[in-house]
C-alpha cells in the first residue's frame, strides 16, 4: 500500500510541476507577444527582454499554482479512473479516500510553499521588476531625488510630516508640519516650523508654533525660536526613498504601513484588502482540491480533458469572483475582511457539498 501511496504522490508533484512549468511559459509567451512591437520600437535587447520576463515569472507562478495543482490532480486520477486502477484498487480493499488525503495534504504543502514564496522572492522580484522596466524597457532614466515638495510623510513613534519643501543636500525642511497621533487616533500635538535642519543626528527646527491638546480639545499653546526634537528617528534619506507600492510588500511592511496611515486617519482600504488577500490567496489551492478530488474520480470517458477544461473554468470563475470582491473591497462597498474570504468560503462550500454528494 505504500507503494501505491508513493505512486500517486510522486505522479501528483511531476504533473502539478510540469503543468506549472507550462502554464507559466504560456502566460509569458502571450505577455511577449503582446508587447513585442513596443520591445522592437524602444529597440530593447534581448538580454532585458529575458531579464524582464524572469523578475515578471515569480507573478506567474503564485498566481498559477491553484490551477496546476488541479490539473495534476485530474492528470493522476483521471487517469487511474480511465484505466479501471481505482475499480481494482476498490476491489482489493484499499481505502481510495487514503489518497485523496495524500494529496489533500500534499496541496496543503503547496499552498504554505506558495505563500512563503510570494512573501519573499515574489515581493523581491516585483521591485526588481519596476526598476529594470523602468530603466531598460520604458528607457526612463532613474535618478536620484535630490529635492521633494509638498509632501507627506508618516514616521515612526506616530509621528506624521508635511513638508513644504526638502533639500536632500543640504538636509534641510522648509515650511514643515508635524503632528503626533495619540492612541484613539486624535492629534496630540501639533508643530509648525518655518523650517529644519537635520545636523549630528538630530533634528533642529526654528520660529516654532507647539500646539498640545489634551483629551477634552483644549489647547495649550507655545512660541519657540529653537526647537531640538531628538524624538524623530527619521533621517533625511528617509524622505529621498520611493514609496514602494504594497504588491512590493511582504505581509509584515503592509501591516506596519497600513498601521501608520490608519492613525493619521488615511483611507486603508486597499491596503487591508491586500493584507488579507495575502493570507487567503494560498488557500485557494486547498479549496479547489477539495472541489475537484473527488469529481475526478467519477469522470470515465475523456475524464483527464473534461478535467482540463473544468480547471480552467473553475480558475476563471475564481478569479472573477476574487478580482469583483477586491474591487468592491477597495471602493468601500465591502469590508476588505469579506473582500478578500467571500470567494474562498463560497467555493469552500462548493467544496463541501461535492465531497458529500459525490460517491467515490
Amino acid at each position: 500500500m505504500k507503494m501505491i501511496d508513493r505512486y500517486v504522490l510522486r505522479s501528483f508533484t511531476r504533473y502539478t510541476s510540469f503543468s506549472l512549468a507550462v502554464l507559466v511559459f504560456i502566460y509569458i509567451i502571450i505577455n511577449l507577444f503582446d508587447n513585442l512591437g513596443k520591445y522592437l520600437a524602444k529597440s530593447v535587447s534581448f538580454k532585458d527582454i529575458l531579464i524582464y520576463y524572469l523578475y515578471l515569472t515569480p507573478s506567474y507562478i503564485t498566481l498559477l499554482v491553484p490551477v496546476a495543482a488541479i490539473i495534476g490532480a485530474f492528470f493522476i486520477f483521471g487517469s487511474m479512473t480511465k484505466n479501471r486502477e481505482i475499480i481494482a484498487l476498490k476491489s482489493g480493499g484499499f481505502d481510495i479516500n487514503n489518497l485523496l488525503v495524500l494529496v489533500f495534504v500534499t496541496g496543503c504543502g503547496l499552498a504554505a510553499c506558495s505563500f512563503v514564496f510570494q512573501e519573499t522572492v515574489g515581493v523581491w522580484a516585483q521591485g526588481r521588476l519596476y526598476e529594470h522596466k523602468s530603466e531598460k524597457i520604458d528607457r526612463r532614466s532613474v535618478r536620484i531625488q535630490e529635492h521633494r515638495r509638498n509632501f507627506f510623510y508618516y514616521g515612526e513613534n506616530n509621528w506624521v510630516y508635511f513638508i513644504r519643501d526638502f533639500d536632500g543636500k543640504t538636509q534641510s525642511l522648509k515650511s514643515v508640519v508635524l503632528w503626533r497621533i495619540g492612541e484613539q487616533q486624535t492629534i496630540v500635538k501639533r508643530i509648525d516650523a518655518d523650517g529644519g535642519r537635520y545636523k549630528n543626528d538630530l533634528w533642529t527646527f526654528n520660529k516654532v508654533v507647539v500646539r498640545e491638546f489634551d483629551t477634552l480639545g483644549n489647547e495649550q499653546l507655545e512660541n519657540l525660536p529653537v526647537l531640538n526634537m531628538p524624538e524623530l528617528l527619521e533621517k533625511p534619506a528617509d524622505f529621498l526613498k520611493r514609496i514602494k507600492p504594497i504588491e512590493e510588500m511582504n505581509f509584515l511592511e503592509i501591516y506596519k504601513f497600513v498601521k501608520r496611515k490608519s492613525k493619521a486617519g488615511e483611507d486603508v482600504a486597499k491596503e487591508k484588502v491586500e493584507l488579507n488577500y495575502r493570507f487567503s490567496f494560498p488557500l485557494i489551492t486547498i479549496i479547489l482540491l477539495v472541489i475537484c478530488l473527488p469529481l475526478s474520480l467519477v469522470l470515465r470517458k475523456g475524464g483527464v480533458a473534461i478535467g482540463l477544461g473544468i480547471s480552467i473554468v473553475l480558475a476563471f470563475i475564481y478569479w472573477g469572483l476574487i478580482q469583483s470582491c477586491r474591487a468592491y473591497g477597495v471602493a468601500g462597498l465591502m469590508t476588505p475582511l469579506l473582500a478578500a474570504w467571500l470567494p474562498n468560503i463560497i467555493f469552500g462550500v462548493v467544496g463541501a457539498v461535492m465531497i458529500l454528494g459525490i460517491k467515490r
